[in-house]
């Protein structure tokens, strides 16, 4: 296994850990934000969120993750920091990161303005001389925050080695979530770049997505810009704009084919148990249903198990546009696909009573759904059963 590889499987690991949206109180995290006070740059925005995800995995493991970050960054500064041989490929005035996001995410406008797109970058490192210069300048100014430092050494090497690749006027990146973000936004800025970011999952008050700023970030509402102003990220950079990854492509033909389709996130077996018991009530009052399960959180296995009534959609097979266009009402606590459902002219329920303590958490954390024309799965059930 490669360095990038192996510090790849760590950042999902950790990743993994910070998923805390209902288990880490609103309240503390807004005292905790505003302890912080206001940034004085790019680099300050960085290492504030650095903070405020780091909160998540406690004093313990952050410790352990300086500790280990330390000698991988020495290994990672000397391995990529030789001279390495990049192929100058044909210029494209826009690269676009999207680390397995489809394609149309990317909004039309950034589409019409940066003709010649690289949506599938060759991926590489690089570390110039002039980019460690500008890495040292962060060691610096937090010479104990390895896990920090290491992260965006790793970012750098990544941006530095598609610029001199593309020589590309933009990068664009789905990583508002990512504590680097300002730090790439102050390295663009200094090779004359635009750093774009693009929405491509629900945002609620929820302080991993704190504090950044890109010189563009492209926003599906004007709430999301204010729920993220809130905890501080740039308020100057939103742009409102719906991609065709929300808002479906006119000439696809919606066909019902189920009463309601169920969209599953990482909900426990318990959980899945409990949404299994409602739904059996809708499907033996003679509603189809259907199940969606994530592609990346659902054991399929035990998916199949517990719905034995309802058809389980393969997901490789049937894209989320074909899933929701083929049912009348899509369910889920909180999901993007809600989003994408009210922008399809779709009606969605929300599911309050497979988890009613994480929904009564959902006001709180400032669910735009819940501002928005849906149904309660409560009172759905109460009128078909």
């Amino acid at each position: 296994m490669g360095l990038n590889d192996m510090l790849r499987k760590m950042a999902v690991l950790l990743e993994r850990r910070q998923d805390a949206l209902f288990s880490y109180d609103v309240s503390k995290q807004k005292k905790y934000i505003a302890k912080l006070g206001n940034p004085r740059d790019e680099i300050e925005r960085s290492y504030f969120q650095y903070k405020c995800q780091m909160q998540f995995n406690g004093k313990g493991i952050t410790f352990l993750l300086n500790l280990v970050s330390f000698p991988v960054a020495i290994l990672y500064w000397f391995k990529y920091g030789k001279k390495v041989q990049v192929n100058r490929l044909e210029h494209k005035n826009l690269v676009f990161f999207r680390d397995g996001k489809p394609e149309n995410i990317l909004p039309k406008s950034l589409k019409k303005r940066y003709k010649a797109i690289e949506s599938n970058p060759v991926e590489g490192t690089l570390l110039t001389a002039k980019d460690k210069k500008f890495i040292k300048g962060i060691i610096c100014r937090y010479p104990f925050s390895w896990q920090f430092i290491l992260k965006c050494l790793i970012k750098i090497g990544r941006y530095s080695f598609a610029i001199e690749e593309y020589s590309p006027e933009a990068i664009a990146v789905c990583a508002e979530y990512s504590f680097t973000s300002s730090v790439l936004t102050a390295y663009c800025k200094q090779r004359n770049i635009k750093h774009i970011d693009v929405m491509h999952g629900e945002k609620m008050y929820y302080m991993r997505d704190s504090f950044f700023k890109f010189d563009e970030c492209y926003i599906w509402d004007e709430y999301y810009g204010k729920i993220l102003a809130s905890m501080k990220a740039d308020k100057n950079q939103f742009v409102v704009e719906v991609p065709a990854s929300l808002k479906f492509d006119g000439e696809l033909i919606r066909t019902q084919k189920y009463d309601y389709t169920y969209y599953l996130g990482a909900e426990s077996e318990e959980v899945l148990k409990e949404i299994s018991k409602i739904l059996e009530q809708l499907y033996k009052s003679g509603n189809k249903i259907s199940i969606r399960p994530h592609p990346r959180y659902s054991n399929m296995d035990i998916v199949k198990k517990i719905f034995t009534f309802a058809d389980v959609e393969d997901t490789t097979q049937t894209s989320i546009e074909q899933s929701l266009l083929q049912s009348g009402a899509a369910i889920s606590l909180y999901s993007t696909v809600l989003n994408q459902a009210l922008c399809n002219s779709i009606p969605i329920i929300i599911d309050n009573m497979s988890n009613p303590e994480n929904f009564n958490k959902l006001k709180e954390l400032g669910y735009v759904c819940l501002y928005k024309e849906h149904r309660l799965l409560s009172e759905v059930l109460e009128k078909s059963v």
